[in-house]
């Protein structure tokens, strides 16, 4: 928690923990392990602010995601950002859940927007071949 109280957090992740055992037949921890493979990306953006002369332009270099452990976090952060910005349920569980369950099926906002990164770097792979192993 950045600024808040853990007991908040804690109640909010055990409503969501009981409305998605509650709507789904699976396994809580199952549905979550999928809905977080599905929306992984490998690939980041890197953005940079170059300055050339009064002007500033903003260059953006992909790169890949190497270790696992910052791909879960990449991969919450997206689920996160999509719940977030969708306003139509008053409770931010339930639209948790309900993003949970739609990207373990893969028809999420969140999986598209890992499909549509993908899609944005693989088209610009010319920058991939300055990418150091």
């Amino acid at each position: 928690m950045i600024s808040g109280k853990k007991n908040t957090g804690e109640k909010i992740l055990l409503k969501f923990a009981k409305r998605l055992q509650k709507s789904s037949d699976k396994n809580f921890k199952n549905l979550v392990q999928l809905a977080i493979i599905n929306s992984t990306p490998t690939f980041k953006l890197n953005e940079q602010i170059v300055k050339k002369g009064k002007r500033k332009a903003i260059r953006s270099t992909p790169s890949f995601i190497v270790s696992d452990s910052l791909r879960i976090i990449t991969s919450l952060k997206f689920i996160k950002n999509v719940v977030a910005k969708n306003k139509s349920s008053n409770e931010f569980y339930r639209s948790f859940v309900d993003e949970i369950l739609a990207s373990a099926s893969s028809k999420s906002q969140s999986v598209d927007k890992k499909n549509e990164l993908q899609k944005q770097i693989l088209i610009n792979k010319r920058y991939l071949s300055k990418f150091r192993w």
